[in-house]
């Protein structure tokens, strides 16, 4: 045990006063010596963890796993969950640092990192949601919505108070928290946003916007009333103060990935390091956060500047739809051993500033900053997504894209289709379409996939060869 908390970055004074929690947290969890062996190899397999930055990432979220497994009995008298909930993190954040009676937490991440990427103990929970109402199968329902309602399933967290979710992406999620709701009698919420844009519009998401804001300021009446406190509008805009400065470390870390010639860091951690600044932290834990990713930073750019790098000189840089598998990094690392510099995912890039016409920089709304989300290419209308995609293509020299689709999710997999077509014809790269389960592992086929990979770089050195005839 100890020696798996120094790879999840705890300090020896640390591990002297945790290890008591995290052994409790892991006898709840069911995670015994056979689980914590397998997680030692998978970790040092998939990740490097001769980085302290990378370590010190997994640590921040095993300790909030630890924190929501116990807060029961450690005296928390409230717990309040989220999934699948956009724009959440600053008005968590909030409730992490003003009420210390309340434990506020989205579980989703915790145990799709921890249970799945580390242990590989996720299909645990699916399986579980199975056996109630939700289709046998790795496609039939979303595998984040049966995460879900598996660790309720199995009693692996406490009952909450209030789960909040938000259907800007995923009608099923609200749906999912009414049956919740129904069948367990936990008080249930969403905040939602209206996608009654044309599929190339690009001015109507400020109105959008304002749309959602309004949604997530009642969200923000209907949490006061469950933790008895006012949140201002002032601790609104701290919170998310807090949160910039995670993200725009995260933005140079990004920069530094997407434009070395030599990747200095797999894409297995991007999915890591993109769910651990989204976890609803205190004010205080997420600057402490900011230092880790600072941390993280100087190693990778070390990295760089001495011309080392987790692939060869001028491998292919590629860019892959909606983000890395939440709970499985096989993907990820086999395009690394294939070759393939997975430099980026669609997600994390939103409207180019030239078209998105209507945003207003002076903004006075804290719920609406908190609503920019809905500028990011997974939450736009289908023809302001795809360029987004060509845009990005374009400014990262992308040589092929994985066009990787969610099949779980109706409403991305229909665009995947369309988006290959259209980089095809405006761009003349490589696009290899793939279709996954972003959330369950059991998808994972080795051979189909490694053949899907080899045949993106098979390609894209043809249309390299070609242009330099």
């Amino acid at each position: 045990m100890r020696e798996l908390l120094k790879l999840f970055g705890y300090e020896v004074s640390d591990i002297e006063s945790e290890l008591p929690r995290v052994q409790k947290a892991f006898t709840k969890l069911g995670i015994g010596d056979e689980d914590i062996d397998r997680g030692k190899e998978r970790l040092e397999t998939s990740y490097d963890m001769e980085l302290k930055g990378v370590r010190k990432i997994f640590g921040i979220i095993l300790k909030e796993l630890v924190n929501l497994t116990l807060a029961k009995e450690e005296g928390k008298e409230k717990v309040i969950n989220a999934c699948m909930a956009p724009g959440f993190g600053a008005l968590g954040s909030v409730i992490a640092s003003h009420c210390q009676n309340v434990c506020i937490a989205v579980p989703n991440h915790l145990f799709t990192v921890i249970f799945g990427c580390v242990f590989g103990k996720i299909v645990h929970l699916v399986e579980a949601a199975e056996e109630l109402w939700l289709k046998n199968g790795v496609v039939a329902h979303c595998a984040n919505v049966k995460n879900r309602v598996g660790l309720l399933a199995l009693n692996l967290v406490p009952k909450p108070d209030l789960m909040v979710t938000n259907g800007a992406v995923c009608e099923t999620s609200p749906k999912t928290n009414d049956l919740i709701h129904e069948l367990w009698g936990i008080p249930v919420y969403y905040y939602d946003t209206c996608q009654d844009r044309e599929m190339g519009d690009f001015d109507d998401t400020a109105r959008v916007i304002r749309f959602a804001a309004s949604g997530m300021r009642r969200l923000a009446r209907r949490m006061q009333e469950e933790v008895g406190i006012e949140i201002t509008d002032e601790m609104v805009w701290e919170a998310i103060r807090a949160v910039d400065s995670c993200s725009a470390v995260l933005r140079q870390i990004w920069d530094l990935i997407q434009r070395s010639d030599r990747v200095p860091l797999s894409s297995t951690h991007y999915g890591i390091l993109r769910r651990a600044i989204s976890l609803p932290l205190s004010i205080t834990d997420r600057m402490a956060a900011v230092d880790v990713l600072k941390m993280l930073y100087e190693e990778l750019k070390e990295r760089v500047d001495r011309g080392v790098g987790v692939l060869e000189r001028g491998a292919p840089k590629i860019l892959s739809m909606h983000p890395n598998h939440d709970s499985d990094p096989r993907l990820e690392h086999l395009a690394k051993e294939v070759g393939l510099a997975c430099v980026a995912t669609d997600p994390e890039f939103s409207l180019a500033h030239d078209k998105a016409i209507s945003i207003d920089k002076t903004l006075e709304d804290p719920y609406e900053e908190m609503s920019q989300y809905l500028w990011s290419s997974l939450y736009l209308p289908l023809g302001a997504r795809v360029s987004v995609i060509i845009d990005t293509c374009r400014s990262l020299n992308i040589k092929g894209v994985f066009d990787r689709y969610h099949v779980g999710c109706r409403g991305n997999a229909g665009d995947a289709l369309i988006i290959k077509d259209a980089v095809t014809k405006e761009l003349g790269i490589p696009v290899v379409l793939l279709e996954w389960e972003n959330f369950d592992p059991r998808v994972f086929d080795m051979y189909r996939y490694k053949l899907q990979l080899q045949g993106l770089k098979s390609m894209i050195h043809a249309c390299k060869n070609n242009l330099g005839a």
